[in-house]
This record gives structure tokens, sequence and C-alpha cells, in this order.
């Protein structure tokens, strides 16, 4: 009798085991597609006047295409302005006078940080800041934009 509760106690102590490892594969594999793989992306970060309506999480977007992940967002004590920082896909390469706005990509999607690239010979490296901000469209300009095409630099 004292060998089945032996046994039966080592059998629950290696499902036990079994179990938190399994479990903890989950967490670190669900962590890992929270961030994304190590080493394909890039921190980058913009400055703007107010960030109203944007919270980390919120997609970075270029040409329509979801290129990167806004991961904090906090106010410069010394400029009182509230600086962005966020990941960008490692394999793009954005023009030193590349413009960042915030705005809805389309009229009942959430903001996001839209890039505008620019033409510069040279290239933002990772950890840059982006001066070249814009800041958020009124609503009236969202709508006039939807309607008649206009883009994210007034352009």
């Amino acid at each position: 009798m004292e060998t089945n509760m032996a046994e039966s106690r080592g059998g629950a102590f290696v499902a036990s085991a079994l179990v938190l490892v399994v479990a903890a594969g989950f967490a670190l594999y669900a962590e890992a597609q929270r961030h994304g793989p190590v080493n394909e992306t890039q921190r980058m970060s913009a400055r703007f006047v107010s960030a109203n309506g944007l919270n980390p999480g919120a997609e970075v977007v270029l040409a329509g295409v979801r290129v990167g992940t806004v991961k904090s967002i906090a106010l410069n004590e010394k400029t009182q302005m509230a600086d962005v920082n966020f990941m960008l896909n490692r394999d793009i390469h954005l023009p030193s006078d590349s413009v960042v706005g915030i705005g809805a990509p389309t009229m009942t999607s959430d903001n996001a940080l839209q890039i505008t690239p620019g033409h510069a010979a040279h290239l933002l490296a990772s950890g840059e800041t982006i001066s070249n901000t814009r800041d958020q469209m009124s609503l009236e300009q969202q709508v006039s934009n939807y309607i008649f095409g206009g883009s994210l630099a007034g352009e």
C-alpha cells in the first residue's frame, strides 16, 4: 500500500512539474508574440505638442501598412512635450526628413502613428528622434481629408 501511495505521489509530482513547464512555455511564447521577435525591430521616438488620443500599443503605419507599435508615451519635463517611443520593423529605413503624425487611418479606426517618408539621402538610425512631426488633425479636417482625399502632411 505504501508503494502505491509513493508511486501516486511521484506521479502527481511529475504531472505537476509538466503542467508548470507547459504553462511557463506558453507564458514565454505569449510574451514573445506581444513584443515581437528579438532584434527584428528598432526603437525610434518622436516628439509632439500633444499626443492626445494616442495610446501605447497603437499601430505605427507607413503607406497603410502596419510597420510597428507604439511602446510608451511620456511627458518630457524639459520641453513640456509628449515623447512617443515606438518600435519599427528593422527592415524599414526612414529618410531623415520623414514626417510623423497622429491620426486615424480610417474614419472608424483608432488613432495610429502615421509616417510619411521623406526624400533625404541621410537615413535615421535606430534610437533617433524624429523631429518633423504633425499635430493631430481636428475631426472636421479628418472628415474633409476622408471625403476629398487629403493627406497627413496637408499636401
